[in-house]
């Protein structure tokens, strides 16, 4: 198989971690199987939409990590064996991907090593540096039903200034009937977007958390609840810790994800900023008062988002448009303050010897608007900032969400290679307008609305080529990337070069 009332913020926040190291402690022997696939590969992640578009997985592939349990229809050999040479050089990768090879299960090393003369300021699906060298090494041990890992590391510059101590990509995840329940420090990905999603992505480091989802990911039964095809459940909650004007927000985060048509992929997301210093603490007042206008005062920060992605095969060829909003705390239709997203990806077989393309096209908006598609009237500086948490929807200085933060804009065009010895290759383009002057006249003011990336308004045109080569339990991944401006301060344009050496067996 490869698969409450009035709870004080400090006492969550100390709960929390408790239990993610506590999580962290247990093991179990059974037989060997990754949790999940994890966020941060693009080459994975193309051959999981593209084993969805043919049908050989559920569709529900927006939310991120993907489970074990869904990806179990890849070990019908007689049904993968039918398949183009391309989907099945997919699937195996998928398959390896997930698996260890070994009988018995025991501890294994694994280390990562990111250098950059320059961290990216455009951050998207794929794992990048957060700063000069992020550097990670620990043990992880993979069975059926328990999965742990502890990986520890440092995030610094070359001198050794603004060092940072990471727990980041440590967990621990149990299987439990048809769920998996996990703790620790879990990157998560939730949206179609390839290179940016308005909600929950790797843009900021992951933050301690406990959470559970659905392994198995197929359809109800019962005539009443099957219309809603298969189907994913991922709630978390998490606490917000480090340097903050609020310190130990609490960030819980529901999301459900169903296919009620084939190829059809709907997506409907809430999460919420609560408790913390200065604030009063109840939880089911929080999440159960979803409005906020002068008759119902909202104590909470809330992001709510819905999205639709549609896959259809026309010929050889996988076609994927899709689209999210993400509505800041009020709503839904009126008062929005909506931010959008949109975009299409094209997938199909290069030559007959198993490899494959992709092209991604992709518009992210965080100009909010006053109302849905309403687009003559701004709401400035609202995507990711709140009067009531002036850290707004971040942690540690960087948007959980979109990569530019608030008042941007981002256009990418992207390519992806995938030859028949599983090497990537990947060119990029970037067009980014960071920041507005609208914004950045309120920023100047000293106001709670800001953009954390560029204090003032600059347009970035940045191209990037890579490639990701796979040796075993070896994987290197290399690029280039030149932009003609930075953002604010820095003066002019940037050549960065970022390689990464992961070890993993």
């Amino acid at each position: 198989m490869y698969v409450c009332k009035n709870i004080r913020p400090a006492s969550v926040a100390a709960w929390l971690r408790l239990s993610c190291a506590g999580l962290l402690l247990a093991t179990a022997v059974e037989a060997q199987a990754k949790p999940w696939l994890e966020v941060g590969d693009r080459g994975l992640r193309s051959d999981v939409e593209l084993l969805a578009a043919h049908g050989l997985i559920d569709g529900v592939v927006t939310t991120w990590p993907i489970p074990a349990g869904q990806l179990a229809p890849l070990s019908d050999k007689e049904k993968i064996d039918g398949q183009p040479a391309y989907v099945r050089a997919a699937a195996a990768r998928v398959h390896a991907a997930l698996t260890i090879g070994e009988p018995e299960p025991t501890l294994h090393p694994l280390a990562d090593v990111r250098l950059t003369n320059r961290a990216d300021t455009v951050r998207d699906f794929g794992t990048l540096a957060r700063d000069q060298a992020d550097v990670h090494a620990g043990v992880e041990w993979q069975s059926e039903g328990f999965s742990a890992r502890l990986r520890a590391g440092e995030q610094t510059h070359f001198n050794g200034n603004d060092a940072r101590f990471a727990l980041d990509g440590s967990y621990l995840a149990a299987k439990f009937g048809g769920l998996r329940v996990y703790g620790g420090w879990v990157e998560q990905w939730d949206g179609p977007g390839w290179t940016s999603s308005l909600l929950l992505s790797n843009n900021a480091r992951p933050f301690p958390k406990i959470g559970l989802m659905r392994d198995d990911t197929h359809a109800f039964q019962t005539p009443w609840l099957s219309w809603i095809g298969p189907w994913q459940l991922n709630f978390f909650i998490g606490d917000l810790d480090g340097p903050r004007t609020d310190t130990n927000t609490v960030l819980t985060g529901l999301r459900f994800s169903f296919n009620p048509l084939p190829g059809l992929e709907v997506a409907l997301t809430r999460d919420t900023e609560l408790c913390g210093k200065h604030h009063p603490c109840n939880p089911l007042k929080a999440e159960f008062n979803p409005q906020n206008d002068p008759q119902h005062t909202n104590q909470s920060n809330d992001e709510a988002g819905i999205e639709f992605k549609y896959s259809h095969l026309i010929g050889a060829v996988a076609v994927s448009p899709y689209v999210q909003f993400m509505n800041e705390d009020t709503g839904p239709f009126t008062h929005s303050y909506t931010s959008y997203l949109g975009g299409a990806s094209l997938a199909g077989p290069w030559g007959d010897n198993g490899a494959n393309w992709r092209v991604t096209a992709e518009y992210a908006d965080s100009v909010a608007t006053l109302n849905w598609f309403d687009f003559g009237k701004k709401a400035t500086g609202n995507a990711y900032n709140n009067g009531g948490y002036p850290d707004g929807y971040r942690y540690r200085g960087r948007t959980l969400g979109f990569s530019l933060d608030s008042d941007s804009r981002l256009l990418s065009l992207a390519a992806l290679i995938t030859d028949s010895a599983g090497l990537r290759y990947r060119v990029v383009y970037y067009r980014a307008n960071i920041n507005s002057a609208a914004l950045a006249n309120v920023q100047k003011q000293g106001s709670f609305l800001y953009n954390t990336v560029s204090a003032r308004p600059v347009l970035v045109n940045q191209f990037e080529a890579g490639v990701t080569v796979p040796l075993r339990m070896l994987s290197f991944d290399f690029a280039v990337r030149g932009q003609d401006h930075q953002a604010y301060p820095r003066p002019g344009g940037n050549i960065a070069v970022e390689g990464g050496l992961s070890y993993h067996f």
